[in-house]
């Protein structure tokens, strides 16, 4: 069996030298008949290695279910990687983050008793050893040290609870459990550099704006093992209703070549986002409000139908010189500046037994087109900084043992079977370019042709950047010129006026044949959808005749079984007389479209249309039925507030809003340790680093009545009451700090005190958006509840009600299967099924208003099942052929 080992330069499989060219392709976001054509793609694009999580929710969906095939054969879909040529690095958590529901934890875990999540407690523990006994012996016999493709196996993930008293005991457990299940590979870990390390492992770290920095930290702390940037992630999630994220693509190809220079390999993140399809995706702790959106594009380079974006094709200039010449990176390690340079803002080196590479970055800058550089092995060299705004220079690079690379003041693109040697360039550039001590020197060519020189038996190639991202790497050779290289030469697709590509074998021969037929050059039309017509209507609101589940009282979802998506409660409320009441539900998560007596009244929560507010009702004497549908949006995937509960899980009260309290602002000398909570003790050493504030206030109550604090800030917080402590909320990214509490137990008749502690540049309207109501009555104290599952409609599904949600269907015709569908909606909220497959939410909130309907779950008639929340005919909708990712 092989070995895989490593130094502080790069890992070895029997003492051979690999470097790692890697992106996240997901295959819980891709449906399994599309896992060949993404990997190939993957391939194509120069990556070696591929990267995937694997949800613990995705194949344990309830306690006593596992799922582990088709589109859930993650085994599968790792033999089929190995296949394709790829190397695979594992991250099975047991938390992983990624943007998905609950972070990969199975939400059924939120019923047991005392449970905590990521560390050592025993119920958790217990569960994930489970998980892992299930699904990792599975994957062990597919390591390379097992003839397989598995190279590395991470840690759970982003873990950064430094002060936890078991973070340790945690994370060496996760560790021991993989070794238990027959894994021998190195076990990798990426916590941000945060204290104290996991034993047995290689640190890894997240980089997205400022690759240099962090990888300079990395090298200070990690002496003696590899560089490994894992993941890259230049772009956050998008969210309903806020901005899209975006960055560009010659900031992130720029960015690739940093880490390169830095000495690391690199884990892009995500290379391939896919679909957050059903009720899968997760929800960010950076705000009250922040749920992921359909769509995982986080700046793919390859979008999410599969289209080949801008990113695709220069990132893979640089994946492509990364695994071409990846022995002489690997064998390459990161230096102090030890090259000149005249006016590039930045270089990086780095030097190893097998010669040296200088990268020169602008920094971002675009004016920086260009600069000058030299080392003390090379001449002063001009070199340009287009397309990427950074270039590889090399520096005595030795290509075999008899040929040296002594420089170039254009880039390598790859060094392939000790034969062709391809650099590129911005067109006329004036390329050098030393072999052996020998100087060649040629214009870069223009358009699509090629310079070719035959020098100490290598064929050197020199062509224009913008071809170079048409070089494809197939068994047969290299491909030159088309869009896209697939599996055979009969899924060339050319280049758009082109018919001819070229062909280099790796023997050097070149030939110039024709795309085979089959490509057409005119896009084809989208089919049209009939015209949206009424399915079914909820009968939840008004059918007194369904059947309802009765429960003791209110119940969050976990503790119903159903634990994604939407879910139907019903509550009886009996009235001596009729009366004026509020409606206010401090315990719903996280939208409730409210019907009272079969009329829709309000929407609770968040998002468009709705609030957390009191909403007023009449109440008639004798039964009120109070009907609500509960739409789970996501569950945390980060932060410190994992587990959160879902639907109702506690009582509906008639409430009023109560004065704005003044809050007397001073500033303290210190502040009581025990205010931060243990999970929360990181954050401790920056605490101590700022100013110190307390704000107190009186809040008195002529009877005891639980109170319901919401609250936003741009401080980290705390919140004491009559001296108990109640809230601890640190500052998210998004730069507040964000809460939702209701007071009870800690209030007393008369006056209460309430003090909150600020950390930071406080000011006197740093707690304006401090908001309270009094829970004045408990209006479902004795009532009797009830549940339905929510469920695709019946025909029984007769009984009209005011504003009930409704179900529409439409239906198209598709005679062309070989473009990525979308469909359009840009008005509603609700869930996206075509034949019978979820695809997902919708909500007109966007950014998102482009849905992926996957060619595989498409045939010639197909039909589009809407849920409609609002139960208004859809408006508009279209399908269109999209070759760019749904926010874009």
């Amino acid at each position: 069996m092989a070995v895989v080992t490593y130094d502080d330069r790069s890992l070895m499989i029997d003492a051979s030298r690999v470097w790692l060219t890697s992106g996240s392709l997901h295959y819980f976001r891709v449906p399994a008949a599309l896992w060949r054509d993404r990997l190939l793609k993957a391939k194509r694009c120069g990556l070696n290695c591929i990267s995937t999580f694997i949800p613990w929710n995705f194949h344990q969906p309830s306690e006593s279910q596992w799922d582990l095939t088709g589109d859930h054969d993650v085994v599968s879909f790792v033999k089929l990687a190995g296949e394709m040529g790829l190397y695979v690095i594992l991250k099975p958590g047991p938390f992983i983050g990624a943007d998905w529901d609950f972070g990969g934890l199975p939400p059924w875990l939120t019923t047991k008793t005392g449970i905590g999540y990521r560390n050592s407690n025993a119920a958790y523990t217990h569960y994930f050893d489970r998980y892992f006994r299930q699904v990792l012996p599975r994957l062990a016999d597919l390591q390379v040290t097992h003839n397989g493709t598995i190279i590395l196996i991470q840690n759970e993930n982003e873990y950064v609870m430094t002060t936890m008293p078991d973070r340790r005991n945690y994370l060496e457990f996760v560790s021991q459990l993989f070794r238990r299940s027959g894994f021998d590979i190195p076990i990798i870990s990426s916590n941000m550099l945060t204290e104290p390390e996991v034993g047995d492992s290689i640190e890894t770290v997240g980089v997205s704006h400022l690759p240099v920095r962090e990888l300079s930290r990395l090298r200070r702390r990690q002496e003696r093992k590899p560089m490994v940037a894992c993941s890259f992630g230049p772009q956050g999630a998008d969210c309903w209703g806020k901005p899209a994220a975006r960055a560009g693509a010659e900031d992130i190809a720029r960015r690739l070549l940093e880490i390169i220079g830095c000495g690391a390999q690199y884990d892009y993140h995500m290379w391939h986002g896919g679909t957050n399809f059903g009720f899968n995706a997760g929800r960010l702790s950076r705000d009250d409000s922040s749920f992921i959106t359909t769509s995982c594009s986080r700046g793919s380079v390859l979008d999410e139908g599969g289209c080949l974006t801008r990113r695709y094709y220069l990132t893979k200039l640089v994946n492509m010189f990364s695994t071409c010449m990846g022995p002489q990176l690997a064998s390459c390690r990161m230096q102090e500046v030890w090259a000149g340079f005249g006016d590039a803002p930045a270089v990086l080196t780095t030097k190893g037994y097998m010669g040296s590479w200088i990268v020169v970055t602008n920094n971002g800058n675009p004016a920086v087109q260009k600069a000058r550089v030299w080392s003390t092995d090379s001449p002063e060299l001009e070199v340009p900084l287009d397309p990427l705004g950074a270039v590889a220079i090399p520096v005595n690079v030795e290509l075999t043992q008899d040929i040296v690379l002594n420089y170039a003041n254009v880039m390598p693109l790859g060094f392939w079977a000790k034969k062709l040697l391809v650099f590129h360039g911005p067109a006329g550039w004036a390329a050098r370019i030393c072999i052996n001590g020998n100087l060649i020197q040629r214009p870069v060519p223009r358009n699509d042709d090629l310079a070719t020189v035959e020098h100490e038996g290598m064929l050197i190639i020199l062509m224009n950047s913008d071809l170079a991202m048409r070089v494809w790497d197939t068994p047969e050779g290299l491909v030159v010129g088309p869009k896209y290289a697939g599996q055979g030469l009969e899924e060339i697709e050319p280049a758009k006026g082109s018919t001819n590509y070229v062909q280099i074998s790796f023997e050097g021969k070149i030939s110039r044949p024709k795309c085979a037929a089959g490509h057409s050059a005119k896009a084809a039309a989208a089919p049209r959808l009939t015209a949206w017509k009424h399915l079914a209507q909820c009968a939840e609101p008004a059918d007194e005749k369904l059947e309802w589940q009765q429960i003791a009282g209110p119940r969050d979802v976990d503790h119903l079984g159903a634990y994604q998506g939407y879910v139907w409660y019903q509550v009886q409320i009996t009235q001596p007389k009729a009366a004026a009441k509020t409606i206010f539900m401090p315990e719903c998560g996280d939208r409730a479209t409210i019907f009272l007596n079969g009329k829709r009244i309000a929407t609770w929560g968040v998002g468009d249309g709705a609030a957390r507010k009191p909403i007023s009702v009449q109440l008639r004497k004798g039964v009120n039925v109070l009907t609500m549908l509960v739409d789970n949006l996501g569950r945390f995937c980060d932060g410190p507030n994992l587990g959160e509960l879902k639907g109702i899980y506690g009582h509906v009260y008639s409430a009023k809003p109560m004065p704005r309290l003044k809050f007397k602002l001073t500033m303290e000398k210190d502040f009581a340790r025990k205010i931060v909570p243990r999970s929360q003790g990181h954050v401790l050493g920056e605490l101590d680093r700022l100013a110190v504030w307390s704000a107190k206030a009186t809040l008195t109550l002529t009877k005891v009545a639980p109170v319901h604090v919401s609250i936003t800030a741009p401080h980290t917080m705390a919140l004491l009451c009559n001296d108990r402590p109640v809230l601890f909320a640190p500052i998210t990214e998004a730069g507040k700090s964000w809460a939702q509490l209701t007071l009870g137990s800690e209030l007393r008749a008369g006056k209460n005190e309430l003090q909150f502690v600020l950390w930071g540049d406080v000011k006197a309207d740093s707690l304006k958006d401090v908001v309270m109501h009094l829970l004045a009555e408990n209006l479902t104290e004795s009532a009797r509840w009830s549940w339905r599952q929510w469920a695709l409609p019946r025909p029984s599904s007769l009984v009209k009600a005011n504003h009930a949600p409704c179900w529409f269907t439409s239906s198209f015709r598709l005679t062309e299967n070989r473009q990525p569908l979308f469909l359009e909606l840009t008005s509603g909220k609700g869930q996206v099924f075509v034949n019978g497959h979820n695809c997902g939410r919708f909500w007109s909130v966007g950014p998102q208003t482009r849905y992926y309907l996957p060619s595989c779950w498409l045939k010639s008639d197909n039909e589009i099942v809407l849920f409609e929340e609002s139960g208004k005919q859809p408006q508009g909708g279209k399908l269109l052929f999209a070759p760019v990712t749904p926010t874009e």
